[in-house]
């Protein structure tokens, strides 16, 4: 269950990165320009090309939906442990 979590985590994070990169291409470009030379051209590139940017950002949602979607199949069959009201939780009682 453990790797089902970590591409979920990915899988959110590539959404939300995707998402940024759709509201605000050339400011989110822009934000990388640091580290070595051919980092700050790329960077520089994509803040040129607002377009680009906005296309890796769609890409990179539709990439985190699907990976979150696999991770959910299969999981309405697994058994849920019941564990009660909250307070008996954290206090044991």
């Amino acid at each position: 269950m453990g790797a089902k979590r970590v591409k979920d985590l990915i899988a959110a994070w590539m959404v939300g990165n995707g998402a940024l990169m759709l509201i605000a291409p050339r400011q989110r470009a822009l934000l990388w320009t640091l580290g070595p030379e051919w980092v700050r051209k790329l960077a520089l590139w994509y803040a040129k090309h607002p377009a680009v940017m906005r296309l890796r950002g769609a890409a990179g949602v539709g990439f985190g939906v699907w990976l979150a979607l696999r991770q959910y199949e299969g999981l309405e069959n697994e058994p849920v442990e019941e564990l009660g009201p909250w307070y008996r939780r954290w206090f044991g009682g």
